[in-house]
């Protein structure tokens, strides 16, 4: 990926550009984002640039055998790791575990190169399951980069999402980063940089990257995806400068998730006081997985924000899509004003049970009760 297929970030692009030209780019390099503004595609543009050795001026090449092979995420000094679920193994063999997501990977960040964390579960097939980056995979990293580089080049090694690397995991990647081999460097993207641990934070060069321009978002949207003036316009505003946030909510509006399905069918149950109906919900839900459970919850609380703005007569910031719109108005003529705030908090309670692993049927059992008692 070239700097010139970047949306925004010009200032970063240039001090990026400047200490790849100067020699100066650290050896560990942690993009921080809260998801969707671009840090993955900052990351990939810079690895590229500092590859190429074809004719490069302000950008890279695009053209030399370099550059081909990243845009194509196949060079071999180049490596790539993220959270898995060492669970679910295509074909049963549990060696070489991140490789076997390669192909998934690459069609996802050339796809999407704005995704989050649960895009990257959905493409791996395990979106009910919560990733990590286990202490083998650890150990794998630090195998691969002290093997001599292919091409005898520079060697990086891509980490997506350091977040979900545990403490031993970390630990033992310490002393790689604290001592790098010659040539050797580290680009880290991070949604949630805080849970990190201090100790991996404090070797690297934070770079803190920001929503983007919400007139290039606009713009971008309306050459990418085809959108009218008027609807670009809308969803750039409504993703808060995110192109992932942005394409999220557009993939909703046209196809809404069984999350949001879900927990419109709870409201619809309790509001009729169809008890039978919801302990049919909460059954089935309680046969989800974890990452599906906690998704529900999340796009409950983001229904109730959106029907509570409407009701409050603020339209304008619920951000809620076209087809939303009159559904949620006739909802928030059915809803008790003070529920809202309850519901919020019935969410949250149940968010945290499940973080505690507290048996799913009681959780759900006890979130739809509190639901049709107080609507």
């Amino acid at each position: 990926m070239p700097f010139s297929d970047i949306l925004g970030h010009t200032e970063i692009i240039g001090n990026l550009r400047s200490m790849v030209q100067s020699g100066t780019l650290p050896h560990a390099v942690l993009f921080c984002e809260k998801g969707g503004y671009g840090a993955l595609s900052l990351a990939l543009a810079t690895i590229q640039y500092m590859f190429c050795n074809g004719e490069k001026g302000e950008d890279s090449c695009k053209e030399c055998n370099n550059c081909t092979k990243i845009s194509k995420l196949v060079h071999p000094d180049i490596h790539f790791t993220f959270p898995i679920n060492t669970s679910t193994v295509i074909g049963g063999d549990k060696r070489g575990e991140v490789e076997q997501f390669y192909p998934a990977w690459r069609e996802l960040v050339k796809s999407n190169p704005y995704f989050g964390e649960q895009e990257l579960y959905k493409a791996f097939g395990i979106e009910n399951k919560l990733g990590t980056i286990s202490v083998a995979e650890a150990n794998s990293i630090m195998r691969k980069l002290s093997l001599s580089s292919y091409e005898g080049g520079a060697k990086v090694m891509l980490i997506m999402f350091p977040e979900r690397m545990n403490v031993e995991a970390a630990n033992k990647l310490l002393k790689n980063l604290e001592e790098p081999q010659s040539g050797t460097y580290y680009f880290l993207i991070s949604h949630n940089p805080e849970k990190i641990i201090s100790t991996v934070l404090s070797r690297c060069r934070i770079i803190e990257v920001p929503p983007v321009g919400k007139e290039i978002l606009q713009q971008e949207l309306q050459r990418k995806m085809g959108l009218s003036q008027e609807d670009a316009k809308f969803w750039a505003r409504c993703s808060g400068g995110s192109m992932g946030k942005a394409i999220d909510l557009i993939a909703r509006e046209k196809e809404q998730n069984s999350n949001y399905l879900m927990f419109l069918n709870i409201l619809e149950k309790a509001l009729q006081k169809d008890l039978a109906g919801l302990v049919d919900c909460w059954e089935e839900i309680a046969s989800y997985g974890k990452e599906a459970q906690k998704g529900i919850c999340i796009e409950g609380g983001e229904i109730l924000r959106k029907i509570y703005m409407i009701s409050l007569g603020l339209e304008d910031i619920s951000y809620a899509g076209a087809k939303e719109m009159e559904k949620f108005r006739q909802l928030q003529r059915r809803i008790k004003q003070e529920f809202y705030h309850k519901g919020y908090g019935y969410l949250n309670d149940a968010l945290e049970c499940i973080e505690r692993n507290v048996n799913p049927k009681f959780i759900f059992c006890d979130l739809c009760n509190r639901i049709f008692y107080n609507i």
